[in-house]
Formats: C-alpha cells, structure tokens, sequence
C-alpha cells in the first residue's frame, strides 16, 4: 500500500479571510456561508480522489509526537505498520486465550448479530462454530457476528459483563500494555481503562456502526487478517435527535453505502481513526481461522481540528452527542455561554467585546498582546491546552489571536442557534437538557426517537429540492 502524508492544516477554510487588529490573518467562519471541507481533498489528498481513498502506511520510526498529534488532531486514518512489533502481547492469538490459566475461565459473548446480543461463552468452548447471523442488509458485510471480551467493563458496577470477568483479568492486560513511544505518556490510563478484545471466524465482524465516544481509537492486530470499512459520518443540513448510525443501519439507506476506507490489517499492525467514523469490520480468512485484536480509545490528543473543520456535521449529528458539551468548553474557553447558541456577528461582537466570551479571553491574556500562548493556555487550563489551541489556532502558528477566537466562538455559537431553531419548538428541550445530570438523548423512548428522526430527514429533503447544500443520506 502506498505511504503518503496528508497537508490538511488549510483545507477547512474554504472561507474569506481579513486581517485582524492584532495582525494575524484570519478567516470569516459565518455558518451562513462556511463550507466544511470536501471529503477527498481532506481525507484523499487531493480533491480528485475518488472512493474508497489510500490511507497513510507508516513505520514506527517515521513518527514522532508532534507528527502523530498533529495526524491525530486533524482527524487522519492511518496504519502503523510495525506497531505490535515486541509487544508484551505478541502470540496472543484466539488459542491463547482458550489455554491461558487466567483468562481462559472467562467468557464472551457475541455482538452485532441480528438479534442484538447472544449469551455469553466460554473461551474454552466450540465458539468458533458458532455462526450467528449478523443480518447486515449488504452483500460485502461481515454476514456473521463476532466474538467480544470487553474486559474493561470490570471497573464498572452497572456495566454489563459475564460474572467470569474478574479484574484480576484487567490486570494482566494492563501489564501487557506497552504504549508506542510516539504517544503522549498521559495515554498510559487511557490504554489502561479502555482494552477490549475482538475474536472473529472466517467470514465474521462487526457490523457497520458509529459510536458515541468522542476520542480517537486504535486497533491493534494480534492475529488473523481484518479488513476495516470506514467512512466520516455525513454532512448534515438539519439537527437530528435520534440515532441514524446504529448497527447496519447505514446498510438500508436508498443509496448504497460507499466507504471512504477499505483497508486491510495484518498481526501486528495498528489502525488509528478519528471519533465520528462510521466502521465495519471483516475476518478475511478461512471458516476456520480465527482473527485477534484489541481496541483502545485515547485522549490525548483529541480531533480538535477535525472537530472544528467539520463542526455543523458533528454539532447536527446525535451519535456524536457527547462532543457538544465538551465542544461548548473549547469554543467558550470553558466560559458562559447561552445553551440556544448566538447569531453569528451577535457572538463574534460579544468575543471581541468586554464582557461574556470577550472577558474570558481576556482573563487568560496575561500580557495583554491580544494572542493566548502556550504558557497562558497552560496556566490555564493545564492538560486541555492543547486542545484549545488545536481548536481555535486557524493559521497553526502555534498562539490563539483574539480574532481567531471570535470566529471560531462565533462558527460554534451560530452553529448551535442553528441547529436549536430548525429543531422542532415541542423537541427543543432536548437540546438543551442533553448530557446534563442523568439525562441523554440516547434513552429517549424508541417512538419518539423514529418521530424525531423522520422530522430531520424531511427537513433535510426539502432543503435539497430548494436547492440548499446536499446531504449523501437518504431517508430511512
């Protein structure tokens, strides 16, 4: 496969930019007229690219920290080709954990499959015989579900596990953790906390599906060949309350499913993806190989800078719900703002002004010369600096100047007050209680969930025959 390194850094400002007060040149981020970046220029290297696009191959050695954050905070799909090279879980294939003193009196159980779970099973049973159908409504899907371990849930009381998962299980897979010396050592908890296993047959995966965590995740091949399929969630042009990427669901859209990625992964590689992305996954081997690997989602950093450029899509998409409140502290420098959002001059006004967002930056300025620096950024708000640069430092220059705070509080407060106002008035509340105490837009009762969801796809319909921008779903 092709090596290749994407320049994405510029891409998202398909914009007018002006020169600010403090000097710095700096896009107009109106949502009225702000384009997110086209799929193949920003993820296929070029605007030409054509599905399924070649993701980035690399070896251990032609990474560093600042490379791979910066693949990271952009959003990047990319393999690391020699990352399970030494690790301290090499040879842990499916034989292993059916033999091992430890892990091989748990059990599993399997997912994706067409009646939603199946009851758990021991590693040391005929599991591989096993041929639960996943229901998946494409001829190129995983038509069999896979096996999962999700032996991290043993931290959680309330998760749902096998009674065999004990945490002395967890621990020794947290002893054979070794994180890749190109990753912030901060990830080392991370690695910790979040390690599942995946155990397919021949012909078996995971079917299509989004998930709702906001974190970037890696995958790492213990054994077996796995072909991945992924693809960004879409563009948006209405507000959805309800979950549209669920299991296969992407399947039974009128349109076929078209994959940004298909790629394939061998023992000892590792694939890196951004939140957000729609995957699959497939077993290419024999009925009877068995195909490893274990998952892990990371912090640091986070997809600042996709999350920025592709912020309409990600603020009107429900199965990326849990990024809004964490987007609203990026955008606000973890200051007030009105949950309803605000017009587009109204909040770039308010963030150039005395009070509000405009105080907030300002309380951080130190020095007063109109640019938040690493050292200012740090002061205040220690591991998340990062991220609050990545996510307001349109021109990379490595500081944030005021106005490109304002434009990028403004995108994020016009955004919001978009996505609240084409909500229906009797849903509106949900919006604004999502995520808060015990509340989560995910355990809204199934009808509504189908009203809500037949609402946004209509406004999106009609939006398209009016000539406004296009969405690649369909109606359900």
């Amino acid at each position: 496969m092709a090596r290749r390194q994407r320049q994405t850094g510029a891409l998202a400002l398909v914009v007018t930019w002006h020169a600010g007060t403090s000097g710095a040149a700096v896009p107009s981020l109106d949502p009225e007229t702000y384009r997110e970046p086209q799929d193949g220029e920003y993820w296929g290297g070029s605007a030409s690219s054509t599905r399924p696009f070649t993701e980035e191959r690399l070896k251990s050695a032609e990474l560093d920290r600042a490379g791979f954050d910066k693949r990271i905070m952009d959003g990047q799909v990319f393999v690391v080709e020699d990352a399970g090279k030494d690790w301290p879980m090499d040879g842990w294939d499916c034989e292993y954990f059916r033999n091992d003193p430890v892990f091989g009196k748990a059990e599993m159980n399997q997912q994706y499959a067409a009646g939603g779970g199946a009851p758990f099973v021991g590693f040391k049973s005929d599991w591989m015989d096993s041929k639960t159908a996943s229901g998946a409504k494409d001829k190129d899907a995983p038509q069999v579900a896979p096996f999962y371990w999700g032996i991290k849930d043993v931290q959680y009381p309330d998760a749902q596990r096998s009674k065999t998962w004990k945490k002395a299980m967890l621990k020794k897979v947290q002893e054979h953790i070794r994180l890749p010396r190109y990753m912030d050592t901060a990830n080392k908890r991370n690695f910790e906390t979040t390690p599942e296993f995946w155990f397919a047959a021949g012909g078996a995966g995971a079917k299509a599906h989004m998930d709702t965590h906001v974190q970037a995740t890696m995958s790492l091949q213990l054994s077996g060949t796995k072909r991945w399929r992924l693809s960004v969630m879409d563009e948006r042009t209405a507000p959805f309350l309800a979950m549209i990427y669920k299991d296969g669901d992407v399947y039974e859209r009128s349109e076929a499913w078209q994959p940004q990625f298909n790629l394939t992964l061998k023992p000892g590689e590792a694939l890196f993806f951004p939140p957000g992305f729609i995957h699959e996954t497939l077993n290419l081997g024999e009925a009877d190989s068995c195909s490893a690997s274990v998952t892990f989602q990371f912090t640091e950093p986070m997809a600042v800078g996709m999350y920025r450029r592709f912020l309409p899509r990600v603020r009107r998409t429900a199965d990326i719900h849990e990024a809004w409140p964490m987007l609203k502290q990026w955008a606000t420098l973890k200051s007030k703002a009105d949950k309803k959002g605000m017009a587009y001059a109204d909040a770039k006004s308010k963030a150039l002004g005395e009070s509000g967002a405009g105080a907030a930056f300002r309380k951080r300025d130190k020095d007063g010369d109109g640019f938040l620096s690493n050292e200012e950024l740090n002061a205040a708000f220690g591991q998340d600096a990062k991220n609050m640069l990545g996510f307001h430092d349109l021109d990379e220059d490595g500081r944030v100047a005021r106005e490109e705070f304002a434009e990028v509080f403004a995108l994020w407060a016009g955004t919001v007050k978009a996505a609240y106002d084409d909500t229906p008035p009797k849903h509106r509340q949900l919006q604004l209680k999502d995520m808060e105490a015990d509340f989560n837009i995910e355990d809204v009762a199934p009808k509504l969930q189908r009203q809500l969801m037949e609402a946004s796809f209509k406004l999106e319909k009609s939006r398209q025959h009016a000539g406004g921008a296009s969405s690649t779903d369909s109606e359900l």
